[in-house]
């Protein structure tokens, strides 16, 4: 299978002034501290949820002519007081601005910056997940407590007083006190009635003698390390699962 090459900078449209400048002038700039490593060849750009309707996706793109250094203070003369009116831009000038068949949507709502991927995955991909290879949040969480050996199960099933189910995302037993890590996709648990449904649900686990730690997508996919440190914390590692599943 031949290797799909990473030629595309996904970057972001922050203002309405910022996507008016890429459709009517074909340029973009990026803060030289920013600067990509290795060279693109095209660059795709992503609209923030500011943007309402049109917001939270990829639809535009194209091909980079060339580019040149200057300072911020040039490229905006009309914003000369800006804080950073003396930084160094990078500024693309692209041959042309294209729009995707279907735009590639943010469903989770992950924080986007900076990225690179191939131009092949931009046409054809509807989702920043598949975008960028990511994994369900689920699968991320899991392989981190393998990796450090916390001993879990899975869609855990609580029964209730009466007689439903919770299915618990992980639980971690063999703690004094049986933990439950929940992950809370941003765009689901966000939700004003969801967040009032989970903390009722927090709130009866809590009296069945449960410790509740809900994990955000954009902490896992963010600061991992910090994470894992909470649920280190909240865990004394015991390896005694007998009672699991009984």
């Amino acid at each position: 299978m031949e290797k799909l090459r990473p030629d595309v900078l996904v970057c972001v449209l922050k203002t309405n002034l910022d996507r008016r400048i890429l459709l009517e002038e074909k340029w973009y700039r990026v803060p030289l501290a920013h600067a990509p490593r290795r060279k693109p060849k095209f660059l795709a750009f992503y609209q923030g949820a500011s943007f309402k309707d049109s917001g939270e996706r990829i639809e535009l793109y194209g091909r980079i002519k060339y580019w040149r250094l200057k300072k911020r203070k040039e490229i905006l003369p009309e914003e000369k007081g800006h804080p950073r009116a003396n930084d160094t831009y990078l500024q693309f000038f692209l041959s042309s601005v294209s729009r995707l068949r279907r735009p590639v949507l943010n469903r989770a709502r992950l924080r986007i910056s900076f990225g690179f991927t191939s131009l092949e995955k931009l046409r054809r991909e509807q989702s920043i997940r598949g975008l960028f290879d990511i994994p369900p949040m689920d699968d991320i969480l899991e392989a981190m407590l393998r990796k450090n050996k916390i001993p879990f199960k899975k869609e855990f099933i609580v029964k209730r007083k009466n007689a439903k189910i919770f299915r618990l995302d992980f639980a971690l037993i063999g703690s004094p006190k049986p933990i439950d890590v929940e992950c809370d996709g941003y765009r689901w648990h966000s939700r004003k009635q969801q967040r009032i449904k989970d903390k009722l649900r927090d709130e009866e686990l809590k009296k069945l003698g449960w410790k509740i730690i809900r994990i955000s997508e954009e902490d896992l996919l963010k600061k991992p390390s910090s994470v894992l440190k909470k649920i280190k914390k909240s865990f004394s590692l015991q390896r005694d699962f007998q009672n699991i599943g009984s």
